[in-house]
């Protein structure tokens, strides 16, 4: 992607409250949703980004959406400050499509809270085939942005931002993938998921919840009995952890539950006392 491209890219998102990024796995949706952030930061907007890539995830752990705010220079998404996370419990938008789909919308609505005047979505390479379809424009239509910017070789997001081409909006922008993109393969990203999972859990502590005090939920949302759990398998799960408001803390690995005593032992870096809600995910512990 040229100097002059970017530039565009810019000034079409400059116009846009929300814009979406889109595009096949490595063409550089990050590195763009990136420049485009410092970019308006620097021109006095405030600036948020809602990175729903759940595998390689920059803001918040993987498994998350997550809400970051620009606050200086962006070396990558990672350096824009946290504030807000959305547990879907998946690496990937196919495990569990609705959290997906309502955690995005739930970020905008806290950046929208947030007071920030431009928001980016930066989102996963799933666009191929009937899935990505279905995907991307749910995703469109969720987020009802101003602006859809494709990257892409060949047309491979034509199929997805076909119904919009006569519409006033989204205005859809379509960019070549940068030729510096460099492609990953299945094994370096799930290196790097390792990696950042790793990295969030470094500073965890074992922690013993009641739960007498907690309510256990499963990947949708729907409650699940104590004894069930128990009898469940969860061991080693990876779980979202949700305050009173069922606004996601952080997460924890599920080292044992203890029917006896009625307490479930996770180790995690979230306070203790602001657990309300364990949230029970489709992936398990990094080790």
């Amino acid at each position: 992607m040229t100097s002059p491209e970017i530039a565009t890219a810019v000034e079409h998102a400059r116009r846009a409250n929300v814009t979406m990024v889109i595009g096949e796995s490595d063409a550089g949706k990050t590195t763009l949703v990136t420049a485009l952030a410092e970019a308006l930061a620097t021109r006095g907007l405030a600036v948020g980004v809602v990175d729903a890539d759940l595998g390689q995830s920059e803001i918040g752990p993987p498994t998350t959406i997550g809400l970051g705010r620009v606050r200086g220079p962006l070396a990558r998404l990672a350096d824009a400050e946290v504030v807000a996370l959305h547990f879907v419990g998946a690496t990937s938008p196919a495990g569990n499509l609705p959290a997906t789909l309502g955690g995005m919308r739930k970020m905008l609505d806290r950046a929208r809270d947030a007071g920030l005047d431009r928001v980016l979505i930066d989102t996963t390479g799933l666009i191929a085939g009937e899935l990505g379809r279905v995907l991307k424009q749910a995703k469109i239509e969720l987020a009802d942005p101003d602006l859809v910017v494709c990257l892409e070789r060949a047309g491979e997001c034509e199929h997805i931002v076909r119904p919009y081409r006569q519409l006033a909006r989204p205005v859809v922008l379509r960019l070549p993938i940068p030729g510096a993109a460099r492609s990953r393969g299945p094994e370096e990203r799930r290196r790097y998921r390792q990696g950042r999972l790793q990295a969030y859990f470094a500073s965890a502590r074992s922690v013993a919840l009641d739960l007498e005090r907690i309510v256990l939920r499963g990947p949708a949302g729907e409650e699940v009995a104590s004894a069930e759990a128990a009898g469940g398998g969860f061991d080693s799960a990876l779980v979202g952890l949700e305050d009173r408001a069922r606004d996601t803390l952080g997460l924890a690995v599920v080292r044992r539950m203890d029917a006896e005593k009625g307490t479930l032992h996770v180790d995690t870096p979230v306070p203790e006392e602001r657990i309300a809600v364990v949230r029970i995910g489709r992936e398990t512990s990094p080790e």
